[in-house]
């Protein structure tokens, strides 16, 4: 199958046959407005400096946000906050009455709950396709622990056991 030929639904497909745990990313923009959205696409991109990779679609209001406040926070969600993260993958206009946070040192809302939440300062972007790829320095960590909430082929899914190194 040439590059041409995959679709949208193929590389969903191909893509779903990675499991990934969920995110969710907060911002509060310089006007005051609270956003935030569901990801799978973050990852540890440098340990020094301490960098977090985000992609963001172009569509996205969070988007917006966090190129306007130059802030955000990063979440990793636990196995009971499969509705946490419905709600901020959803187009509810007021997605934080719907969860507990408080606001981080940087202003970003803190999620309840997590495994982990990250605050983050722009410090890079460029264009990938239909997404903006944001790189954050990572200036405070929250962390919590638990059990990780996971997607896969298109399913929530958390761990059933654990494999021996």
């Amino acid at each position: 199958m040439s590059a041409s030929a995959i679709t949208a639904t193929d590389l969903r497909t191909f893509a779903g046959q990675f499991a990934t745990g969920v995110a969710v990313v907060t911002t509060k923009s310089s006007e005051g407005e609270l956003a935030g959205v569901t990801i799978n696409a973050v990852t540890s991109l440098s340990l020094t400096p301490p960098l977090f990779l985000i992609c963001l679609d172009h569509k996205s209001n969070t988007l917006g946000a966090v190129l306007s406040s130059g802030k955000f926070a990063i979440h990793f969600l636990a196995k009971g906050q499969t509705e946490v993260s419905r709600v901020f993958a959803s187009k509810s206009a007021d997605k934080f009455a719907e969860v507990d946070y408080v606001a981080g040192e940087n202003g970003s809302p803190i999620i309840s709950g997590v495994l982990a939440a990250a605050e983050c300062s722009l410090a890079e972007m460029c264009l990938g396709g239909d997404h903006t790829i944001i790189i954050g320095q990572v200036e405070k960590v929250h962390i919590h622990g638990g059990e990780p909430l996971l997607y896969h082929r298109g399913a929530y899914a958390a761990l059933d056991e654990r494999v021996a190194a």
